[in-house]
Formats: C-alpha cells, structure tokens, sequence
C-alpha cells in the first residue's frame, strides 16, 4: 500500500477492470467474438485505456477456457487477479488456452506464463494448427506470495 491508503499500481494510472467493454477488446484482438452471457473479462487499463484482457469462458466446473490479448505491460496485481479467478474463484482443475500454431508470440507469451502444450488438432485454422495450451492451480506461479 501507498502512504495514502492506495496500492502504488493504482496511484501510478493502473487500474484492473472488468466488463463486456473488456470482453469486446479481447475478442477483436483474437479475431474471436465475446458473449457475455456465459462469459467473463478481466482487464488491465493504464490511465484509461486497455492494455491487456483476458476472456474466460466454457467453464463446466472442471477447465475453463481463456483468451488472452495484450498490447502493452502488465502488473503483478492484474497477473495475480487472471489466475486467481479460475483457480479460486471457479475453483477449475485447469485453463486451456487455445492458439493457433502460426500465432508465434502468443504461443511464446503463454509458455512463458507456464502452460504447456496439451494438445493439438492439426489443420484446424485457416492459418494452422489449433494448440492448446493447458494450466493447472499447482503449476501457477502467479498465485503465491509474490503476486499477492
């Protein structure tokens, strides 16, 4: 926390929100649509507009499945809030995030994050193979001491 009560992150212009606005973002940077019933987003804006969101949705009480967009840094703070809502929100064994294999920085980005390849469906893009990419709650990194 900041001397005035605020966290530094918030003092500093970042804020994390959530909403259709979000889920709209994502799906365009995705070349996907959002739909809101059903779904959720979380995103991180920097002195009002977006940099990074996530779009979670198919949750059936075991995965759920995640897109992800970014275009710019993200915080500790919002790492910490994408991962907590899944594992301990939802309470899902795994996220699956699915990339198509031609998508080179998306796959580098949530390999970095820790997901590993699971699966594939070879020819299953216009522009590729479709990879999903998979996450359990033991394997999060950014659900410990660090990122709280």
């Amino acid at each position: 926390m900041g001397i005035d009560g605020c966290s530094l992150s918030t003092r500093l212009g970042w804020h994390i929100v959530q909403g259709e606005e979000i889920g709209h973002w994502v799906a365009e940077r995705v070349a996907g649509k959002f739909f809101a019933e059903g779904s959720s987003a979380i995103g991180l804006q920097k002195d009002g507009v977006t940099v990074a969101g996530v779009i979670y949705e198919n949750w059936n009480r075991q995965s759920i499945f995640c897109h992800i967009a970014i275009e710019g840094r993200m915080t500790k703070a919002y790492l910490k809030a994408i991962f907590d809502y899944p594992f301990n929100v939802c309470q899902v064994k795994k996220i699956i995030v699915p990339v198509v294999s031609s998508h080179a920085k998306s796959i580098k980005l949530v390999t970095k994050m820790g997901f590993i390849e699971e699966a594939r469906i070879v020819d299953g893009s216009q522009d590729g193979d479709i990879i999903f990419l998979t996450m359990t709650k033991e394997n999060c990194r950014f659900l410990g001491v660090c990122y709280g």
